[in-house]
């Protein structure tokens, strides 16, 4: 958490407010969510004139006018707010780590309890030649049955670990890897190469609905602790009732009944139905 639905929630409000506004203070409150040098970035981005906000993967992309890129990975519990009326320091909630003076008097903030999430400044053609080594966008047209196929059948990797590759795939993580797969009915631990072109067509509308669907409901809150997604607004995401299979141990499957079982991969928690999943 977060992952490409969550983070498209987040794009989708900062694009809103974000582009043809001007960077003019920038404090950042903890030195260890900076990637390179805190001094650098601040300095980057005090006036610096907002050109656009994108998302790539599970990156938050902000391109300035100076042809710098102002990256963000909101990795376990980032997330970024936005207050019209400015305010100090004294109101800031709980968990900010950097704030962003515009010059319309609005603040952004970067809250990270976990501060695992990292900001970067680098020239924008430096992260052309990265974003250039990330798979495709499953939600782009570039994403077809076709290449997942082919990318499926040469590799040996289990299911699981190949979905969450980013080299592979951009954007997917535990969760929706999870329910993809679920609804696919393909075990997490079955060889890519094994999957064969219906499988991987059953797999590839999987992937392209449970990421649709979850856009459309602003992503997915666990819990209800500080720790969860948020979104610009503050607001957590819907999605969480919609979960078949992850965060589900011994519960019963919804479409056999058979008992989710929970199993570890690549250090992750991977969730799935062992009845119905093969």
């Amino acid at each position: 958490m977060p992952e490409l639905p969550e983070v498209e929630t987040i794009v989708r409000q900062l694009a809103k407010v974000l582009p043809g506004r001007r960077v003019e203070r920038v404090q950042i409150l903890r030195d260890n969510i900076v990637q390179g040098s805190p001094a650098n970035l601040t300095r980057s981005l005090e006036g610096a004139a907002i050109r656009s906000v994108t998302r790539r993967a599970k990156f938050i992309v902000v391109e300035l006018e100076s042809d710098r890129v102002w990256l963000t990975h909101l990795r376990m519990s980032g997330s970024y707010r936005v207050v019209k009326n400015g305010g100090d320091n004294d109101s800031l909630p709980v968990y900010t780590r950097a704030t962003f003076d515009l010059e319309d008097g609005s603040r952004l903030l970067y809250v990270d309890p976990r501060t695992l999430g990292r900001l970067e400044i680098i020239p924008a053609v430096d992260w052309a030649a990265r974003a250039a080594r990330l798979g495709p966008e499953p939600l782009s047209p570039a994403f077809t049955a076709a290449v997942l196929e082919d990318r499926l059948a040469a590799s040996r990797q289990p299911l699981k670990t190949f979905l969450l590759d980013q080299r592979r795939i951009a954007g997917l993580g535990n969760i929706y890897v999870a329910e993809a797969l679920w609804r696919a009915r393909l075990s997490p631990r079955r060889r890519a190469k094994n999957v064969g072109p219906v499988r991987a067509r059953r797999l590839h509308r999987a992937i392209v609905e449970v990421l649709s669907e979850a856009v459309g409901g602003s992503g997915t809150s666990l819990g209800g602790t500080y720790l969860n997604f948020a979104d610009a607004d503050g607001d957590r995401g819907d999605f969480y009732e919609a979960l078949n299979v992850y965060d589900r141990e011994d519960e019963p499957c919804r479409r056999c009944g058979g008992a989710i079982k929970r199993i570890v991969q690549a250090q992750r928690s991977t969730y799935y139905c062992p009845t119905c999943q093969r």
